[in-house]
């Protein structure tokens, strides 16, 4: 007699006498919600003609620490980009939020609802960002989270001059849900 069986990825096989046992392992994921506050700096370069308004903004770099569900306290870290067009314009980028034994990593989901607008029309100003984003990997015991987060941050702008460059203080805090697992 022949007999064949197939395996779930992961399953191991013990051989008896007369019978066949399977020990596989079931992976459970569940869904937490998510809340963290951020501080730090944020660094601005205004990219356009020297001496006129700035065309776009690129954000070099965000830098800073606070506390996050699952995360306890840790580090965010990002960079972007958005037009300097109008007084509300739509904000991309990429970033990770970090902390005891891994690394959440995001990136700006681009719609209506990520955008970053300016109180007034010219400078200085203060600015509001809202954006949504999703959770692109993990790494350590994050490695399997999946999930969106919606950052709602400010920080305040000096000059929007072409060429010119700023490091601002930002606070910003974030919610959402993420599925772990």
């Amino acid at each position: 007699m022949i007999l064949g069986y197939g395996l779930p990825s992961g399953a191991v096989s013990k051989n008896a006498s007369d019978h066949v046992t399977l020990l596989s392992h079931v992976v459970k994921s569940h869904k937490v919600a998510f809340k963290g506050t951020y501080k730090g700096s944020i660094a601005l370069l205004m990219v356009g003609a020297a001496g006129q308004s700035a065309t776009s903004v690129t954000v070099t770099s965000v830098r800073g620490t606070g506390t996050g569900t699952l995360l306890g306290s840790g580090h965010v870290s990002a960079t972007g980009s958005a037009p300097a067009s109008n007084q509300c314009d739509p904000v991309a980028g990429l970033g990770s939020l970090s902390g005891a034994g891994g690394t959440l990593r995001f990136k700006v989901i681009s719609s209506s609802s990520s955008q970053g607008c300016a109180s007034g029309t010219s400078t200085p100003t203060s600015v509001t960002v809202k954006a949504l984003a999703k959770v692109t990997g993990g790494s350590g015991k994050y490695a399997r989270v999946s999930g969106t987060l919606k950052f709602t941050g400010s920080f305040s702008v000096t000059s929007n001059a072409g060429g010119s460059s700023e490091n601002d203080v930002f606070s910003a805090s974030v919610t959402g849900t993420l599925t772990v697992g």
